[in-house]
């Protein structure tokens, strides 16, 4: 008759997944912002057929609907370091987050300089004691014409002012507008480049690698410069501006500022697995890279060289050292 022996085995508690973590990790992954930025075409279109008004105040209300959900989306990070490390920097951290807004101020001016702008223009056609689309082709796109797209151009010129006046004041103003726009662009970049660098210091202190921001670089491509130029052929050298504040809005919500997130969710996801190691961390879906090949389009370990299913080159071989 067979004896039962007994075994002692312990059988060790699968720590429970965190799922605070797991939808800051996707909300830092997922693309945010996509319509709040305008194409070359988009932009070159309405800003002249609008004399420059429709852009700026539509890039600011999108702008400012970006920044939201940008900043909604650090804020939880930072609440999330706060509550599972014990840095110095977390409290820190989460005061940064809380600050990722645009400058208040720097809108209200250009706000105003738009405003004045048409306010002034306005005030000084009326006085012309001519049609009002007439003044405002003199002293816009038709001015030093004889002749515009086959109207005749006609000037004038009063007591207190002229053609002369109108296009000044909308060039200044348009200029002002625009670069106090392109500014606060750049100063929200820096900004969460700070947030971004703090953030590093607390993952590195865990053990994780250093993470930087994507800096916002050059913003002018060839179709933006091409567009400037046309513009400034057509009497609106403010165009140079406007494309220019197009252009950085574009490139940060796309690509900047998308990259910038993408990689602090990396760390992120590193933290996790270093604080739960026994938990599966699944890598969110806009983290997944693709091969590059259209037919194939398979899911690769973030950083391969070659597709594993078509085996198709995913960088470019280095042949030489700088």
């Amino acid at each position: 008759m067979s004896r039962f022996i007994p075994t002692s085995i312990s059988i060790e508690q699968t720590p429970s997944p965190d799922p605070q973590a797991s939808a800051v990790l996707n909300a830092l992954s997922r693309p945010l912002g996509a319509k709040q930025s305008w194409g070359v075409l988009k932009t070159l279109i309405l800003g002249v057929a609008s004399f420059g008004v429709i852009p700026l105040f539509a890039w600011i209300k999108g702008f400012y609907k970006f920044t939201a959900g940008e900043q909604q989306q650090f804020v939880h990070l930072a609440r999330w370091v706060r509550e599972n490390t014990s840095h110095p920097q977390a409290r820190e951290l989460e005061r940064h987050a809380n600050r990722l807004k645009p400058i208040g101020f720097i809108t209200f001016l250009s706000v105003i300089a738009m405003l004045g702008t048409i306010a002034m223009m306005a005030w000084v056609i009326d006085s012309s004691g001519r049609p009002p689309e007439h003044s405002l082709l003199a002293g816009t796109y038709g001015f030093h014409k004889h002749t515009l797209l086959g109207n005749t151009v006609w000037p004038f010129k009063t007591r207190f002012a002229n053609a002369d006046t109108v296009f000044g004041i909308w060039i200044g103003g348009m200029s002002i507008a625009y670069a106090l726009h392109w500014l606060q662009i750049t100063f929200h970049a820096a900004s969460v480049k700070s947030f971004v660098a703090r953030f590093s210091q607390i993952a590195q202190a865990e053990g994780v690698n250093r993470v930087s921001a994507y800096p916002l670089g050059s913003t002018i491509r060839p179709l933006w410069l091409a567009a400037a130029v046309c513009m400034s052929l057509a009497r609106a050298p403010w165009g140079i501006l406007l494309m220019l504040a197009g252009a950085a809005q574009r490139r940060y919500i796309t690509h900047s500022g998308r990259n910038t997130r993408a990689e602090v969710a990396q760390r992120l996801r590193a933290l996790i697995e270093r604080r739960r190691p026994g938990v599966v961390v699944p890598s969110p879906v806009y983290l997944r890279d693709r091969c590059i090949e259209p037919k194939c389009r398979a899911e690769l370990p973030r950083g391969a060289n070659f597709c594993r299913r078509c085996g198709t080159r995913q960088k470019a071989m280095v042949d030489r050292v700088a």
